[in-house]
């Protein structure tokens, strides 16, 4: 059985050799990303919320209820699919849901920012620490906040506010809100140029205890440029790459540094 699979052989090269160079904290000076990496990143330990989250993602692929939603392509086609069908495309995985989970309870964040709903999946992994946990959640696709409103009623997730309409009016709103939120979580359903400008409006609103959460850091071109230029930002002490997410820490009293963790 050859070691490196010919089916998609460059992703998975690059991840074997993340496995075999970045694990376990090896190399890492630092004692916050070290017991980042140790107690948060590689941490394997089934909470028993993740079953009942997980219960809800299968419920939701098993709804045969018919949605009419655009495409994300320049060409903005409207097509129909089920319910189903837009968890398993939208939905974020399992392992990058419980990494949520893990960084939620660890820094204990209580102010949660989510942009972009991904059907919903995200926000239960980001609340279900805690009850008191305030989480606004923005979403500019209706058809996909509905999908997201029948996950929270299926999991009783009453903590959270979804707010449907432009990124660009509903995060001043937001903010105004929770002026310096814990934790910010970035879908990777929005757009490069759309994430870089929401980006902006964040950093003004950082401070030592903030975290930003990308999904999908390495979805094109772009977005990997993008990563590049948020990670090389003034404001931002420490980045953690873990290939198809990206974590930014804002806390001056650490030292400026990029790391590459596998995950």
């Amino acid at each position: 059985m050859p070691i490196i699979p010919k089916i998609n052989s460059f992703r998975k090269s690059i991840l074997l050799y993340r496995g075999i160079r970045y694990r376990k904290g090896f190399g890492v000076h630092s004692p916050f990303v070290y017991n980042l990496i140790t107690k948060v990143i590689e941490e394997r330990c089934p909470y028993y919320c993740f079953d009942d989250i997980e219960l809800v993602r299968k419920q939701l692929l098993f709804c045969n209820a018919t949605l009419t939603l655009p495409e994300r392509t320049r060409n903005r086609k409207v097509c129909r699919r089920t319910v189903g069908q837009v968890v398993a495309h939208e939905a974020i995985k399992p392992k990058h849901g419980a990494l949520l989970f893990r960084l939620a309870n660890y820094f204990k964040s209580k102010q949660i920012l989510q942009l972009g709903c991904s059907v919903g999946i995200p926000t239960l992994y980001l609340t279900a620490y805690a009850s008191e946990v305030h989480c606004i959640v923005l979403e500019s696709v209706p058809e996909l906040a509905s999908v997201a409103r029948m996950a929270f009623e299926k999991a009783a997730c009453r903590s959270t506010d979804l707010r449907v309409g432009a990124y660009g009016d509903l995060l001043p709103e937001a903010l105004a809100e929770m002026p310096c939120p814990d934790l910010i979580y970035f879908d990777a359903s929005i757009g490069c140029q759309e994430q870089a400008d929401l980006f902006e409006v964040c950093l003004q609103r950082v401070g030592d205890d903030t975290l930003f959460v990308f999904e999908g850091i390495r979805t094109n071109r772009r977005m990997r440029a993008f990563w590049k230029a948020a990670c090389q930002r003034a404001e931002v002490t420490i980045s953690v790459d873990l290939y198809s997410m990206g974590l930014l820490f804002f806390n001056k009293k650490l030292h400026k540094r990029n790391y590459i963790v596998y995950f």
